[in-house]
């Protein structure tokens, strides 16, 4: 192998190492957290059939956060309740699209389960070591019945969990990598 084929090599290897990488430049920067939860409050605010039922409830995450309990959880753990949540929303938000005929609605699901699933990739590339020798239980889910239950549900999580583990996150890698 010559000169130019080795840093060939290199160079594609470097590139899929910085690959893992990416997800976490977004983390130093506020706007995109700030966007997505603008994003999240203007879903609520956007026209849908509120008189729909869904014929069968649809499970969906539970939203409550007690601040002094979420504070003595691992990373781990918080990682693993909210990814298992998002995976319940973004299970839920395909359910709601099978039940709605209305075609301005789906996009509103088509942009949760986007973002969810964006979300859910973010965690798993995060790779949060587990140092607890807690086990993790997951809350019981909430019964959802209306499209405004998975908008409402999508934007507590945002607001809430997902907003401050971004958050503790950021703060921790951005000062470590002085970004």
């Amino acid at each position: 192998m010559d000169i130019n084929g080795f840093l060939l090599l290199v160079t594609c290897l470097v590139q899929s190492r910085l690959a893992k990488v990416v997800p976490w430049r977004p983390l130093c920067d506020n706007r995109v957290m700030d966007r997505y939860i603008r994003e999240a409050k203007d879903l609520l605010k956007a026209p849908c059939n509120q008189t729909f039922r869904f014929p069968n409830v649809i499970p969906l995450p539970s939203t409550g956060l007690n601040l002094r309990v979420w504070r003595s959880k691992s990373k781990h753990m918080k990682n693993e309740e909210i990814k298992a949540g998002l995976i319940m929303l973004s299970n839920a938000t395909q359910t709601a699209k099978h039940f709605i005929a209305n075609g301005s609605t789906k996009p509103l699901l088509d942009t949760i389960y986007r973002n969810t699933r964006t979300f859910i990739h973010m965690l798993q590339l995060m790779d949060v070591p587990d140092t607890s020798n807690r086990t993790y239980e997951l809350a019981r889910p909430l019964m959802g019945r209306t499209v405004q239950n998975v908008l409402y549900t999508y934007t507590r999580l945002m607001c809430g969990k997902i907003n401050i583990f971004y958050r503790e996150m950021a703060e921790e890698y951005c000062k470590m990598r002085k970004w």
